[in-house]
């Protein structure tokens, strides 16, 4: 039995969709606790890391701020080096694209008002 080409070509579209949808709840969820423990590593001496704990430098905001003053976009791309970069007071961590994007779900998970994360204006985390 041969297969008509319109449908080859269904099948083949199909798999390309299938291939480019976003990832799924178990996904996320690996990326968060990844996040999470590279915000143990490189940002607890400062930030507070958890939904309900204080920053030990007054000057560094709670990572749950954080996530709802940025769109997530903005924030993988800020994670992206960039922060690290201007504050004298970062840790010489600069993380890759999937470490960005994993700290990045971490933060956007215990954000304080996450659904208008995206209305927001950008602003600053901090100014040292």
């Amino acid at each position: 039995m041969t297969r008509s080409p319109f449908r080859s070509i269904m099948i083949a579209i199909a798999s390309v969709l299938v291939a480019e949808l976003p990832a799924n709840a178990e996904d996320d969820l690996e990326s968060a606790f990844r996040g999470k423990r590279l915000a143990e590593a490189n940002c607890a001496g400062c930030h507070a890391i958890a939904q309900f704990d204080e920053s030990t430098l007054g000057a560094a905001p709670p990572l749950r701020e954080i996530g709802s003053r940025f769109s997530p976009k903005e924030l993988r791309d800020m994670l992206s080096g960039k922060v690290f970069r201007e504050h004298a007071m970062m840790p010489d961590f600069e993380p890759d694209h999937q470490q960005a994007a994993d700290l990045a779900n971490y933060i956007l998970s215990i954000s304080d008002n996450r659904s208008e994360a995206h209305a927001k204006p950008s602003r600053r985390l901090h100014r040292m």
